[in-house]
């Protein structure tokens, strides 16, 4: 075999090996690109849901303190509170689902059906029952705050949602003004004790984005293994 030859084999396979190594660096980067798109909508999924009742509430009760996102800490963790408000009524936890479709709900896990799509998730009421439980436990903290009203409401934002059966405390945004105001107004509930709740709430928060973030990839990791918000097609 000639120079020239061997020269040329020689750089056919290191332009075969830069392609090689090329391919393997776009993999990588374009993996870890999806990778962190994925993380960025599960850390922000339902955002809008949450938003979308965050204003219908503060135009229909001007005067209530409104909280989103609120995280506390449990025996087992954190837990997040889509909203929590604070009225003359009392304090509303409100767990927000923006399913639309037929919901079955039935159980640990509920089932929503939408056109050729099957999606498990976890039933809100239980997913709310420990959220109160969370707030009352910080609450105990403060006797004066122990014994103050403590609601929780499923709100579904899609008008176009249908449900196996009514569920207590399980409405429609639509509902959540009427639902509100049957309940009673509360002599404690001043503006005074509205602003000392939330000021206590807030002092009682887990405020760290990154502890925030990792709760909610253990979160998404859990319901992979649960095989929880599963979609059959």
């Amino acid at each position: 075999m000639d120079r020239e030859s061997l020269i040329s084999i020689i750089w056919v396979f290191g332009i075969i090996n830069i392609a090689v190594i090329l391919s393997v660096i776009i993999f990588y980067f374009r993996s870890k690109i999806k990778k962190r798109k994925r993380q960025n909508e599960v850390d922000h999924f339902g955002d809008s849901a949450e938003k979308k009742v965050v204003s219908f509430l503060k135009k229909n009760f001007p005067r209530a303190v409104v909280m989103d996102s609120v995280y506390l800490k449990t025996p087992t963790g954190l837990t997040e509170l889509d909203i929590i408000m604070l009225c003359d009524r009392g304090i509303f936890i409100v767990e927000v689902k923006s399913h639309n479709g037929y919901i079955i709900t039935n159980g640990k896990f509920w089932t929503q059906r939408w056109q050729n799509k099957v999606v498990r998730f976890h039933n809100p009421v239980h997913q709310n029952n420990i959220h109160k439980a969370a707030l009352e436990t910080v609450f105990r903290k403060r006797q004066s705050l122990a014994s103050l009203p403590i609601y929780t409401v499923t709100v579904f934002t899609s008008s176009a949602v249908t449900f196996s059966r009514n569920t207590k405390d399980v409405i429609k945004l639509s509902s959540l003004n009427s639902y509100i105001k049957r309940k009673k107004s509360d002599k404690r509930m001043t503006r005074d004790k509205i602003k000392t709740v939330e000021k206590f709430i807030m002092s009682n928060m887990e405020t760290s984005r990154a502890r925030q973030n990792r709760h909610k990839r253990k979160i998404y990791e859990r319901n992979a293994q649960k095989k929880a918000y599963r979609f059959n097609r």
